[in-house]
């Protein structure tokens, strides 16, 4: 795990898992995407949003995609939860951190 004054990057599974089950998130992947851009297609769905365009993932599925295209999970490292749960994480190329 990496971390730089606001952010929070790791590829650990177990991280992100916990990450994820704190927000009640669920992992899901964009259906139809214009670009081949990865970082784009993997993302996560927040209790009462729905958007036609995405389909839900199993962990596996999820993790498998998230390590086969070499990606590293960044999340703001806040604790105010009147930040936007849109804006507190990111996927980002493993080599970017």
């Amino acid at each position: 795990m990496i971390t730089d004054r606001s952010k929070v990057s790791t590829s650990n599974h177990d991280d992100i898992k916990s990450w994820a089950t704190a927000f009640e998130a669920r992992p899901t992947q964009i259906k139809r995407f214009e670009s081949e851009n990865i970082l784009d297609r993997l993302k996560f769905r927040f209790p009462d949003e729905s958007y036609p365009d995405e389909e839900d993932l199993e962990w596996d599925i999820f993790f498998e995609i998230f390590d086969r295209e070499q990606l590293n999970f960044v999340m703001e490292d806040v604790a105010d939860e009147a930040v936007e749960r849109a804006n507190v994480y990111e996927f980002q190329p493993r080599e970017a951190y």
